[in-house]
């Protein structure tokens, strides 16, 4: 491939230790580094713009042909912190929501708990960014990234941890980003440098909380604690599981056109390329 392979990672906290060593220059020969938005970044990876990126895994069912990088992603299991329904009624009294700009894989998430777990058929609409102006006109908002983990509520609401929820429901992890490449474009080479980032990026977690600023601020022991007990960046099996989970449920709530098979690159012979296979076969025989 001619020129430096383009790599797009979402600009919040989350990704930090993902990135860490290719901001320290590894594989800086070989790769372009940039930052979006989670919607945005999507947009970039549909449009042909991107060769990598760390996409939310919605995105897997609406851009085709994509493999994932084994092993790394953004996950949780149980809390996310930062991906929150906040609500200022019960949650069977909620009758339209405010979906995130930033985000499609919260959003859905939100639509498919609604569906599987809370019971209700509210209306759907994208909503400001602005929590105050989202919660004057709607009953309840998604909210994630580092507003949801940093900026305070108001007085008055609650607050639904949508990755608790999941996990409480299926006993399963949830993920909400990979590593998502073209087809062909992942090598070992490649394959080692992501991960040698995200082993850089473990080291110095105490570094990257206390360095990371959000709207001119910094909250390094509220960073720390989430980077540390709240996101994990492993992609096995179980989060192969979960990830196929939440598109089947995407694709029966009609978001989706339908549930891929995920694809994983470089086909290594570990536990998840194994659920992988079997995954693939599955889909095949529903066809």
């Amino acid at each position: 491939m001619a020129g430096r392979i383009r790599i797009g990672a979402v600009s919040y906290l989350n990704a930090r230790p993902l990135v860490f060593g290719l901001e320290q220059g590894l594989a800086a020969e070989r790769v372009e580094l940039s930052y979006e938005v989670p919607s945005q970044l999507s947009d970039r990876m549909a449009a042909g713009e991107l060769e990598i990126g760390l996409l939310p895994v919605f995105e897997l069912a609406r851009i085709p042909d994509l493999e994932i990088a084994p092993g790394l992603g953004i996950v949780t299991h149980g809390p996310a912190k930062s991906v929150l329904l906040v609500s200022r009624r019960p949650l069977d009294e909620v009758r339209r929501v405010a979906l995130d700009p930033e985000s499609r894989t919260s959003n859905a998430l939100a639509r498919v708990l609604f569906d599987r777990v809370w019971g209700g058929r509210p209306a759907f609409d994208t909503g400001p960014v602005e929590l105050a102006a989202a919660l004057a006109d709607h009953d309840a908002v998604v909210r994630i990234g580092d507003k949801a983990l940093f900026e305070p509520l108001p007085d008055g609401v609650t607050a639904h941890d949508l990755g608790a929820v999941w996990t409480r429901h299926t006993g399963l992890p949830f993920v909400f980003a990979v590593w998502a490449c073209r087809p062909g474009v992942l090598d070992d080479e490649l394959y080692r440098a992501l991960h040698a980032s995200r082993r850089e990026g473990h080291k110095v977690l105490e570094q990257i909380a206390a360095d990371y600023t959000w709207n001119g601020r910094q909250y390094p022991e509220i960073a720390l604690e989430y980077l540390r007990s709240h996101i994990l960046f492993r992609f096995g099996a179980d989060e192969l599981r979960a990830l196929r989970l939440f598109l089947d449920a995407c694709a029966r709530l009609g978001l989706v056109e339908a549930s891929p098979a995920p694809r994983l690159a470089l086909k290594r012979r570990a536990g998840c390329d194994e659920v992988a296979e079997a995954l693939r076969m599955a889909a095949q025989g529903r066809a």
